[in-house]
């Protein structure tokens, strides 16, 4: 079973000011949809709650510390990202699928990065103002293995380019 990370990141690590992106990329967010879909994802409560509801097709595993926090039926809320990880395995089993997905936020992240298989990320050409930051990607342990192109939207509001890195590891073994 992959543990795998999927974020947006600009040039200064910035992924998130005020509980929203700080940028609007349409051709990423469609791209996140088809790389997510069918997974199990996990997330922190802060992200949680910048969903106006629950994405569809995707099995929510949220990791809070708050013991009576309400959620809507058939999400999920685990206390540590371990007990996340072992549910989200669990459903990923059932599902027929090898990968578990992080989707932020940067607490998450940040204690997430240290167990993952793969990074999925999207680097955004802007230096926003914000106050969650993904994680540094050091090049000692992950190595790029694709760049997957994706066309971009008229609408969209910055350019990027998409990177999927492994550990080099995972690579050796």
């Amino acid at each position: 079973m992959q543990l795998a990370l999927i974020a947006a990141v600009a040039r200064n690590s910035v992924i998130g000011s005020d509980q929203t992106i700080p940028w609007r990329i349409p051709s990423d967010f469609a791209w996140f949809k088809a790389t997510t879909m069918g997974k199990p994802m996990i997330m922190g409560r802060k992200q949680f709650e910048t969903f106006p509801k629950p994405l569809p097709g995707r099995p929510h595993i949220v990791v809070t510390r708050q013991e009576d926090y309400a959620v809507p039926a058939g999400v999920h809320v685990r206390a540590s990202l371990e007990a996340a990880i072992e549910l989200a395995a669990s459903l990923a089993g059932a599902l027929g699928v090898d990968e578990l997905m992080v989707i932020g936020g940067g607490e998450i992240y940040a204690q997430a990065i240290g167990k993952a298989d793969r990074l999925y990320i999207s680097h955004v050409e802007l230096e926003p103002e914000g106050d969650v930051v993904f994680p540094q990607i050091d090049p000692e342990i992950w190595q790029v293995v694709a760049e997957p192109h994706v066309e971009p939207s008229e609408k969209d509001g910055a350019p990027y380019s998409i990177k999927v890195y492994e550990t080099r590891q995972a690579l050796a073994d």
